[in-house]
């Protein structure tokens, strides 16, 4: 997993921005998982965001906006590059990665000028670390 100080490098303008396209991206299904909220929750929490700025992030759900507005406030590359890798994260969080999640990732990358096959391959690289990191678990409760 990364770890990012994720404080220490993004505004807090950029944090509402990564929160909320996190919780489009969970909802890009037209489904939102109870484990993609709790996700998009952790997140919030993570980043200390504010109240109102949880709520703004909470809204994203039910009426998403469109991703690529919201984004275009991120700006850094490390912001970036955390958002990408939270985003796979969240369209993880319910074990499955739909045709929905995966046009909306992709998009993402697009919009941040990413490699192609770069993303894609970071996409299953997550999927993969993930996977690992739950067989790994599994394995400390069994023994």
């Amino acid at each position: 997993m990364l770890d990012f100080p994720i404080a220490e490098l993004i505004s807090p303008e950029e944090q509402v921005a990564v929160a909320r396209a996190v919780a489009i991206i969970a909802s890009s299904d037209d489904q939102v998982a109870d484990s993609e909220r709790h996700f998009v929750e952790d997140l919030m929490g993570q980043m200390m965001l504010l109240p109102e700025e949880r709520d703004q992030v909470r809204r994203e759900f039910s009426t998403p906006s469109d991703l690529l507005d919201v984004v275009s406030s991120v700006q850094h590359r490390e912001a970036r590059i955390f958002l990408f890798y939270q985003a796979i994260c969240a369209a993880f969080a319910d074990n499955k990665l739909v045709d929905g999640e995966v046009d909306a990732l992709l998009s993402l990358s697009q919009a941040f000028k990413f490699d192609p096959d770069r993303a894609r391959s970071f996409i299953y690289w997550v999927r993969d670390s993930l996977e690992l990191r739950d067989r790994g678990q599994q394995l400390l409760v069994e023994m």
